[in-house]
């Protein structure tokens, strides 16, 4: 399969749907309505939706293996999380693993929290977003990374499946071994990830 390696570090980004992502407004601990927001902008082990809808002879699912996303990873990162991948809209930050926005893996991902301010830039984004999270009229999460293209090893590495989709495709599957740099992590709606978050492409060959 010929892939781009002309810029082997280009930022992507993915976007995962809330059933996977489990994007919600936790429970208030005492009085008053919550204001934290959490879930999952990364999946480990799942199956992105088709990369390469324009292709009219192959599919490319993503994978993004456990253990792409280090603890040393987030410590060493400044990741802002937005809205709508509008990074004039800063909803938390963390900042060499600390910070407003709090990361931490588990099984099954990266896992984001994060406590909106009331206001925001004298607007009222943040409640309007809390609302929306609350109807499910948000769809998921997504967020921007780099990875090594020309590592096969540790970085990128892409695997054929033997038998072909039902329109006779042939079906390829990348799997992204290790994230190398993090920078945001966005509320947004519509998935890639339909496991949790949500998906948009950007480097595989458009032939």
């Amino acid at each position: 399969m010929k892939k781009q390696s002309n810029n082997m570090l280009k930022k992507s980004n993915r976007q995962i749907d809330f059933k996977i992502c489990g994007l919600h407004v936790r429970e208030a601990e005492g009085e008053g309505k919550s204001r934290t927001i959490e879930g999952h902008a990364v999946v480990f082990g799942q199956r992105s939706c088709n990369l390469t809808p324009w292709s009219s002879y192959r599919e490319v699912y993503e994978i993004i293996e456990p253990g792409a996303i280090t603890k040393e990873l987030i410590n060493r990162s400044d990741v802002v999380l937005t809205a709508f991948h509008n990074n004039e809209i800063i909803l938390g930050r963390s900042v060499n693993g600390k910070g407003t926005l709090s990361l931490t893996l588990d099984d099954k991902g990266m896992l984001c929290r994060c406590t909106l301010a009331e206001r925001l830039a004298e607007t009222a984004t943040a409640d309007e977003l809390l609302s929306a999270i609350e109807r499910g009229d948000i769809t998921g999460m997504s967020f921007a990374f780099t990875c090594d293209e020309d590592d096969s090893e540790n970085g990128v590495s892409y695997e054929r499946i033997e038998a072909r989709n039902d329109d006779g495709k042939e079906v390829w599957l990348r799997h992204v071994k290790r994230i190398t740099e993090l920078y945001y992590v966005t509320i947004a709606g519509h998935p890639a990830y339909p496991q949790t978050d949500i998906a948009q492409r950007e480097i595989i060959d458009k032939d």
